[in-house]
């Protein structure tokens, strides 16, 4: 997510932890000929002659589209493809020949940024123009044209060998909702009112030599399946037959089904607004969803995901918490503090016990300028203050349940790793409610749940249920093995529990 190019002196934001976050996006071209003169903007950002140097002597395609830019566009979109040129040819460097690289633009340079990708990853390299639709609220002069209301991303590959996992960009259907395809398709409804299809299970193998041929329900024919799959699917009462006679069909539940596959136009994750509770005041700030989804979409359990425009760490944080080693990097002077604090907000970096490897407590040292690393990353002290009547009461059924099932998520599993978590376990937990409010949850401790921090906004993020948000971790693989809690645990308990008991505690 580098600079856009909109010839602005500066973007500027105030943080949530105190201080300011600035950076220009006025690009300004230098010429080594200080005889063919040059304009003088103290806003501007530069381009270093050595950096054009560069390009001509390793990639030749990408000087001609650069100096053509300047020939054509004119000096500070050139300027700006230079500043861009040298990265993403480092960039593709590093690149692992499965990897992706995402670059988020927005229409100011997109299509000169995508001549660029092409000359550096290969124009048959690209896989997909990805419009992301931030807002859905009206911008700029309406009578004049139509409202600027969407991002670009560029997507390409290293090689056709490229990591793709299509879960990642597969939602649920909407039952209320469905279009019209798949509502033809799944028209019918069984006896509790869920929607189904009928799927013909016969047809010739590949192989003829593999096929089965025997009688099914009056009928012979030549089975895709093995006689005990076939059977097995008859007792559980998924085969039909419409009529005597009929090849007999396979009943598919649509509320089975992975969902529907997203195409290249994303309009279900909206960008932040300024009360949005992941905000951090950076300027240019993406929502986490958008860069999970990319994370997810485009690499494993295990990997190495890079951000070289890092900003107030979403890249890094999201790709903590699915799992994946990260690099961040970005020329912001608060930028480490910045990453630091959004990994202690997000209580990421003490997960990573259940995650790879050994607990981090630290942000990497810097050796290059004998600066120290940060101090260890502590959980942040509760709030100190007189507790309300409503505090107190939350705070005993924290306790309750804790005492109950352990330090434990009952979200994503998650236990606090190491001595901080001996010494402040508690502080990573907050109490939610089982069935959300909206839907009529009630405040008895029989609807409340031990939750982390993050997990705590994801379910709030979409007002789900306990059972939604476990399915949504277990879809993003934020579910670590046998650690998750068993819910016949809590069921049992719940059918046991004494309030009387609860109100002499």
């Amino acid at each position: 997510d580098p600079p856009f190019n909109k010839k602005r002196d500066a973007f500027e934001g105030e943080l949530k932890g105190g201080g300011k976050a600035k950076f220009k996006d006025n690009w300004h071209w230098v010429d080594p000929d200080p005889d063919k003169g040059k304009r003088h903007d103290p806003d501007a950002i530069e381009n270093h002659p050595d950096w054009l140097e560069s390009i001509a002597a390793i990639h030749p395609k990408v000087y001609a589209l650069i100096t053509a830019t300047r020939d054509v566009y004119g000096d500070d979109m050139a300027a700006f493809l230079c500043f861009m040129g040298v990265r993403l040819l480092e960039m593709h460097r590093v690149l692992k020949p499965t990897g992706s690289i995402y670059l988020h633009c927005d229409p100011t340079a997109s299509h000169y940024l995508k001549g660029l990708m092409d000359a550096v990853f290969g124009r048959q390299n690209f896989r997909n123009e990805i419009v992301w639709r931030r807002t859905v609220t009206k911008k700029g002069n309406l009578t004049r044209g139509l409202a600027a209301d969407h991002d670009l991303l560029l997507r390409y590959s290293k090689s056709d060998n490229f990591v793709w996992n299509a879960d990642a960009v597969t939602q649920p259907y909407d039952m209320s909702n469905l279009d019209e395809r798949t509502a033809k398709q799944y028209s019918r409804r069984d006896s509790s009112g869920r929607l189904y299809s009928l799927t013909s299970i016969t047809a010739p193998l590949q192989d003829p030599s593999s096929s089965l041929t025997y009688e099914v329900m009056g009928v012979t024919r030549t089975w895709r399946w093995t006689r005990e799959r076939m059977q097995k699917a008859i007792d559980d009462g998924i085969i039909v037959q419409t009529k005597p006679g009929n090849v007999p069909r396979q009943i598919r539940y649509l509320e089975d089904q992975k969902g529907k596959t997203l195409n290249s136009v994303w309009i279900d994750i909206p960008a932040l607004h300024s009360q949005a509770i992941e905000r951090t005041g950076y300027p240019t700030q993406k929502p986490m969803a958008l860069y999970e989804r990319i994370v997810r979409a485009s690499s494993n359990r295990g990997d190495i995901v890079l951000d070289p425009f890092a900003g107030c760490a979403t890249t890094a944080v999201a790709a903590q918490s699915l799992r994946r080693n990260w690099v961040a990097i970005d020329i912001e002077g608060r930028g480490y503090d910045l990453t630091k604090q959004r990994m202690s907000d997000e209580r990421a970096l003490d997960q990573q016990t259940i995650v790879i490897g050994p607990a981090i407590t630290d942000l990497p040292a810097r050796t290059d300028d004998g600066r120290t690393a940060a101090e260890p990353l502590n959980p942040k002290p509760r709030k100190q203050r007189a507790p309300s009547k409503i505090d107190k009461d939350r705070d005993r059924k924290l306790d309750i349940l804790i005492a109950e099932f352990g330090l434990q998520c009952w979200g994503c599993g998650f236990t606090p790793p190491g001595e901080a978590g001996q010494l402040h376990g508690r502080d990573f937990f907050e109490l939610d409610h089982i069935k959300p409010q909206s839907e009529h949850g009630s405040h008895d401790i029989r609807n409340r749940a031990v939750l982390c921090g993050p997990c705590n906004r994801r379910k709030g993020g979409f007002g789900g249920t306990l059972t939604a948000l476990r399915k949504d971790n277990k879809t993003a693989q934020r579910i670590y093995g046998e650690q998750l809690l068993e819910m016949e645990k809590v069921i049992d308990w719940h059918a046991r529990y004494d309030p009387d008991e609860e109100r002499l505690l």
